[in-house]
């Protein structure tokens, strides 16, 4: 049964009365506030019916680099629309779906570039990736965010193979359409824990794990640097059989 397994790094709780909460307590206090106004946050969305089996899952993946509050309620809306349009069922086709759930999400954008509210547009990073029943994928981004590929031993960066954005302004240009294979593994993840995970070849120990137990043993492993990194990963393990979603 395919599974997604969620992870957070150093989340904040939330800001109240301008203060900011921690979830883990043992991160650096100089580090905490060097990112106090880092955003990031991992969604995930299963069928709620029948009707909509078809389209699988919908991971979404946003970061953002010293945000206020107003921005994190515009990526929250941006991704609504992106879950709203996806599982619509708009078309036959669950591709041509996600396509049009981007083409929303873009109208979204062209509205707030029109109303002058363009300044965020330039930190926001985001992935969209879909997953079906069959296998079938679907994945684009907007600005700096990795989808790595774990199959028959070897790892790929899919994120190198999207086009970049026109820099003038940030949209969803490109998409990649495919299928995987049982037992691969996607990975979502932000460019800071790409490197955290590059350099302590995280990602090498994460080709052979195989079960959620056995990804949670790595990060357990890598428990004193990750506590000095921060972002959010979505991992994804496919199988074509029965669908899971296990949050950690």
């Amino acid at each position: 049964m395919t599974k997604v397994l969620q992870y957070h790094f150093n989340p904040p709780f939330k800001r109240i009365q301008g203060k900011l909460f921690w979830r883990n307590i043992q991160a650096p206090a100089w580090l905490k506030k060097k990112n106090q106004n880092y955003y990031f946050d991992g969604l995930c969305f299963r069928p709620a019916n029948s009707k909509e089996k078809a389209l699988g899952f919908l991971c979404l993946l946003t970061e953002m680099p010293d945000a206020n509050p107003e921005e994190t309620e515009i990526i929250s809306l941006l991704t609504k629309i992106i879950q709203k349009e996806y599982y619509r069922f708009s078309y036959p086709n669950p591709s041509d779906c996600f396509k049009w759930a981007l083409e929303q999400g873009n109208r979204f954008l062209n509205r707030q570039l029109k109303n002058n509210n363009i300044g965020w547009l330039n930190k926001l990073n985001l992935a969209a990736f879909a997953i079906r029943p069959n296998l079938s994928i679907n994945l684009a981004k907007i600005g700096n965010v990795r989808c790595m590929l774990f199959t028959n031993g070897e790892i790929f960066d899919l994120s190198q193979s999207l086009s970049q954005e026109a820099p003038s302004f940030k949209s969803f240009s490109d998409t990649i359409e495919g299928s995987v294979q049982n037992r691969d593994k996607i990975l979502l993840l932000n460019q800071k824990l790409f490197e955290a995970f590059n350099e302590e070849e995280i990602f090498r120990w994460l080709l052979l794990a195989e079960k959620p137990k056995e990804v949670k043993n790595v990060f357990r492993q890598k428990k004193d640097i990750l506590r000095q990194s921060f972002g959010v990963c979505l991992l994804v393990l496919a199988q074509n059989k029965k669908w899971l979603f296990w949050p950690f």
